[in-house]
């Protein structure tokens, strides 16, 4: 069975205190180490599907005691449920009980801004909309309006949630306890606030602010492409591969790095920017206020000016960026999603490129996503359970 899995949740916050005496210290560690232990169950069968309470031992390397203490805690407070035995002949008193999420328990409002298109989907703990009236899943999208003031557009995605909210049968609706939040560019995490969105914003937008106004929730918020580096670690290559350059390719292109299951941080808490390095000295204006950016070279509106002859010279320096950054991340693999990642045609030119400067970058290496049919919304719905289970 293809597990792996660091003991340390992905995007975990380590605890730390001040002073204090080594009781406590020693107290907080024991804490910390159950909340791990309990992501570690919760992530294992998220990435697996349902398992017995041995088979969990087995592989996380925790004692048959303390997941059976975990477990129990968990079905208690509606993460997980039994699911009867392997062979589907549930008895009393048979230990191979097979244990799945209780995914319905958990619901959030999973939003995704992007230049073009603004998705909104009302998701479980598998990160799946969650179906209303006739069976149909509750998602839906629109076109992004940055012509209005933030405020005005955030309302109208608050109008859109209550709209899907009014589908749900009402006595799920008191289990919707978040609004997960993923935009452009960079964020402040910690205060909820959009620093710079991209094509979308230029002025800083206090992002939970405006929407808890409106829905008296809690608000996470994220960078998208990060956010779908959480979705790819949870639900995609991440569960097998811990080394990956996520590229998203769209509108503009966007990139994060995992390092040992982990999205790598960096100055001012930045994700990786592949779409802004400097290709073009001098070149046309980026969204991002410099010059000559690789974005403004393959974005979508700069590939349906071209030529074939442009074209294929322009998707030659992405694919020699890529390669280049590869070169000196060495990721077990690349991840490709968006707008542009899904057109088959172009997909296949650039990870032709990419293998002519260097064989080991071919479609072994550079993968198309996964995670298409979940949509648009599947990276803050991850978001959020990444949230939930390290909780």
């Amino acid at each position: 069975m293809g597990f792996c899995m660091s003991l340390q949740p992905a995007c975990s916050q380590v605890l730390t205190w001040e002073g204090g005496s080594a009781l406590n210290k020693a107290g907080m560690n024991m804490e910390r180490v159950r909340l791990q232990n309990r992501s570690l169950i919760l992530r294992y069968i998220l990435n697996q599907g349902a398992a017995s309470r041995k088979e969990i031992a087995a592989v996380t390397g925790l004692t048959q005691a303390s997941v059976t203490q975990i477990t129990t805690a968990l079905i208690e407070e509606g993460y997980l449920k039994e699911a009867g035995t392997p062979d589907g002949k549930g008895g009393p008193g048979r230990r191979e009980i097979l244990l799945t999420l209780d995914s319905g328990n958990f619901l959030t409002f999973a939003v995704n801004v992007e230049p073009d298109r603004t998705t909104v989907g009302l998701c479980d703990l598998t990160g799946n909309a969650v179906t209303g009236d006739g069976n149909i899943p509750l998602s839906t999208y629109f076109p992004t309006r940055n012509d209005i003031p933030p405020k005005e557009f955030l309302d109208s995605i608050c109008s859109v949630c209550r709209q899907l909210e009014e589908q749900l049968p009402e006595s799920k609706r008191s289990r919707i306890e978040c609004f997960s939040f993923a935009i452009t560019g960079i964020v402040d995490r910690e205060n909820g606030i959009s620093r710079h969105a991209y094509g979308i914003w230029e002025e800083e937008v206090n992002v939970r602010s405006i929407i808890k106004e409106k829905m008296d929730l809690p608000v996470l918020i994220e960078n998208n492409v990060d956010a779908y580096s959480i979705a790819i670690l949870l639900h995609g290559t991440g569960k097998k591969h811990t080394e990956i350059l996520v590229i998203k390719w769209g509108p503009g292109v966007g990139s994060s790095v995992i390092i040992d299951g982990q999205i790598y941080r960096g100055r001012h808490e930045k994700t990786a920017e592949l779409g802004h390095m400097i290709m073009v000295p001098g070149g046309k204006k980026c969204v991002c206020g410099r010059r000559g950016c690789l974005e403004t070279i393959v974005s979508a509106r700069a590939l349906a000016s071209y030529s074939e002859q442009e074209r294929h010279k322009a998707l030659n320096t992405f694919a020699r960026s890529i390669v280049n950054a590869g070169t000196i991340l060495a990721p077990g693999r690349i991840v490709l999603y968006g707008s542009l990642a899904e057109k088959e045609e172009l997909r296949t030119e650039l990870i032709r490129e990419c293998a002519s400067y260097d064989p080991s970058f071919g479609e072994k290496r550079i993968l198309y996503t996964s995670l298409s049919d979940r949509g648009r919304y599947i990276g803050p719905a991850s978001l959020y359970i990444m949230h939930r289970i390290q909780s």
